[in-house]
């Protein structure tokens, strides 16, 4: 089983513009990149005989069965965009109870707090579990699933952290009758608990046993594996390690035997790879796999009896290692039926006989297949998005450049369709996290879109994006705005320097963390964009350490807000050196300023407010979009759609590209 990958860093030579067609792609409409999928999240029950999915209804994401004998369909669910403000809501997520009743999630407008349902499969005895909470704060009150319960079709295990906002209790939830009982307090350090085969809590993460603000920084930052042999043993240290500066040690499941562990560490190398481990001595032990590119973490286990079966990640393009014979040889067949894709398992039946099968890649947003292993049968099942051709979406290429002090940074460009890739307007769309969250390659609407429009989009790997081992995530600690921010300015420039992009057209544009590399590029590089969006970002950063603050026994969060982006006192001359809110007299260009006012993470009142007060008062050319029913980003279709139906104007205007100017509907 063991195996090891390994390879050697170089420079990408990105060669592009030979053969390139006579003519632009077709243009598509907006609202065919941002409304409903017709299907999203397809899983099949646990025996195989049934399948939900999300699809539209009214505007909304609703949860639809079908039995798979005779393909009879049902609507479980009737959300609609011009329902009353508690129907007004898409289905963020559901999972099979058991055979027969499903479990779904709804938010209250985008504040993360999700209230959960439950309905039988045909549509009947539908109810309440779980209320959520109606407010906002960055930890909100919430239930999530820790496993399914296969010898109790009755319950299922849930961690709540209604007592405690960072320390979850766990529960075990009726499925029918919502009444939840405690089966684990939480002794007030315990992040996260881990269940065996049998659904037994044996393991736990969190701190070290203190309590409340009597934790010292150092104990804070600290990392414990509490492990148990039964589930009525006392609690013991099985490993210990550090929450920031690695190395990295993350359980991942039982092996079959309940006993040995799935782990992914870093001890000992750059880059996470997956061992065995044993929680009784603390040793690791067989290497499963490893790549000194990348870390892994995506082992995938047996549903029937929990052998591996294969492991996926990304470097730059998706990759995947089998460790099971019978899996090797369907995914073979798989790929050799869809040639040029990537072909994965996203859905199994518990005796592995029917699989949800998905085919996409970059330019296609993909068609799912259902597997029968005892009809020997694939046949086609669905297309998401049948409105879009392949053919006409862009290419995603991984490239690789240099940042100034020799750091190798990997991003994607995509250029449009049936262009020459020379002189090209850029959109430099930097993701949201910072840190472990990073840019992947494959199908993107957004992405997309922007191509579809004429512009090249560059989507950069900075320092401290997840993936590339232990070393490129602690080089970026407290560097928001500076070598984060290079890695950003160099990539730019790279794709400048390679004749790709017009020197004179470029735009930056990004959610989150985005949205604060936005802010900074256009008051640290001023001269190098002619258009800017901030789209739900932060604008100054004491603001963000004073709302971590605000939270009672949030000890952890304002460590990690230390730690990462730094000490709101010792280190406020720098804080307010990288706050783009201080340097907005910096600003040359057109600025579009969007937010959600329910935003839970990047607080409404103390980044979008004070940013728009302040521009009130320059000559700076600005907009503002903000719905009063949003969060962290917009989820409604009428708002994503009006949106970008915005942005394709105001691109096209600084920068040139094309513009259909197709109408939004109407927005909440």
């Amino acid at each position: 089983m063991k195996a090891t990958i390994k390879s050697s860093l170089f420079l990408a030579i990105f060669l592009l513009g030979s053969g390139a067609q006579a003519q632009q792609a077709k243009q598509y409409p907006v609202s065919d990149f941002f409304k409903n999928s017709e299907f999203a999240s397809l899983r099949l029950s646990p025996n195989g005989e049934w399948l939900a999915a999300l699809g539209p209804y009214e505007g909304r994401r609703n949860l639809f069965t079908m039995r798979l004998s005779d393909k009879a369909a049902a609507r479980l669910t009737s959300f609609e965009s011009k329902g009353r403000d508690d129907a007004n809501r898409d289905v963020a997520f559901f999972f099979w109870a058991n055979d027969e009743r499903l479990i779904f999630g709804l938010d209250s407008a985008g504040n993360e707090s999700f209230s959960w349902f439950a309905v039988n499969r045909d549509g009947t005895k539908g109810r309440t579990l779980v209320e959520g909470s109606t407010g906002i704060v960055l930890f909100p009150t919430n239930t999530r699933l820790l496993s399914r319960l296969d010898h109790d079709p009755e319950h299922v295990l849930v961690t709540n952290n209604e007592r405690n906002k960072f320390y979850p209790d766990v529960f075990r939830l009726n499925v029918y009758t919502g009444r939840m009982s405690r089966i684990e307090t939480n002794p007030g350090h315990f992040q996260g608990y881990g269940v065996d085969w049998d659904g037994n809590v044996r393991l736990a993460v969190g701190h070290p046993d203190a309590t409340g603000r009597a934790l010292r920084e150092g104990e804070l930052l600290k990392q414990n594996l509490y492990y148990r042999a039964t589930p009525d043993s006392d609690w013991k240290i099985a490993h210990s390690t550090h929450y920031f500066d690695g190395p990295v040690f993350a359980p991942l499941a039982f092996a079959a035997d309940n006993r040995t562990l799935y782990v992914s560490t870093n001890e000992g190398r750059d880059t996470s790879a997956i061992y065995t481990f044993d929680p009784e001595t603390g040793e690791l032990g067989e290497l499963i796999l490893a790549d000194d590119r990348a870390d892994l973490t995506g082992l995938s286990l047996s549903p029937k009896d929990h052998r591996p079966l294969w492991v996926s990640w990304q470097y730059e393009l998706p990759e995947k290692v089998m460790l099971d014979e019978e899996f090797a040889a369907l995914q073979a067949t798989i790929d050799d039926a869809f040639p040029d894709r990537v072909n994965r398992i996203t859905s199994m039946s518990d005796d592995e006989n029917r699989a949800i099968i998905y085919s996409g890649s970059d330019r296609d947003p993909g068609t799912y297949y259902l597997y029968d292993k005892s009809a020997g049968t694939l046949e086609f099942f669905a297309r998401p998005r049948p409105w879009i051709e392949p053919d006409d979406m862009s290419e995603m290429t991984p490239v690789r450049y240099e940042a100034r002090d020799g750091e190798t940074i990997h991003a994607y460009l995509t250029v449009p369709a049936g262009s020459e890739a020379r002189d090209l307007p850029l959109i430099i769309n930097p993701h949201g996290g910072p840190y472990g969250i990073r840019d992947f390659w494959g199908h993107n609407s957004e992405t997309q879109f922007l191509a579809n429009r004429g512009y090249a989009v560059m989507q950069i790997n900075y320092r401290g994006s997840g993936g590339y081992g232990q070393r490129f995530l602690d080089i970026a600690w407290q560097k928001w705005g500076l070598e984060m921010q290079d890695d950003i300015t160099d990539g730019v420039l790279w794709a400048i320097g390679q004749g790709i992009v017009d020197p004179d057209r470029v735009c930056i544009y990004g959610g989150s963390y985005g949205g604060y590399a936005t802010m900074a590029g256009i008051t640290k590089t001023p001269d190098l964009y002619q258009c800017a969006v901030n789209y739900v970002g932060v604008v100054d950063l004491i603001a963000l350490l004073d709302y971590h603050h605000r939270f009672r026994n949030g000890d952890f969060i304002q460590a990690w807000g230390k730690r990462a982006i730094g000490d709101r006192r010792a280190d406020r001359e720098r804080l307010l050196a990288t706050s783009p809110i201080n340097h907005l007299d910096k600003i040359k260009v057109p600025l579009y300023v969007v937010h959600g006012k329910r935003d839970p993470r990047v607080p409404h009142d103390t980044q979008y407010v004070p940013l728009v007060r302040k521009l009130r008062g320059t000559e700076i050319d600005y907009k503002t979009m903000l719905k009063n029913k949003e969060g962290h980003g917009f989820r409604k279709e009428e708002n994503r759609i009006e949106l970008y139906t915005e942005l394709e104007k105001f691109f096209a205007q600084h920068i040139g590209g094309r513009s259909s100017q197709v109408a939004a509907a109407g927005a909440r």
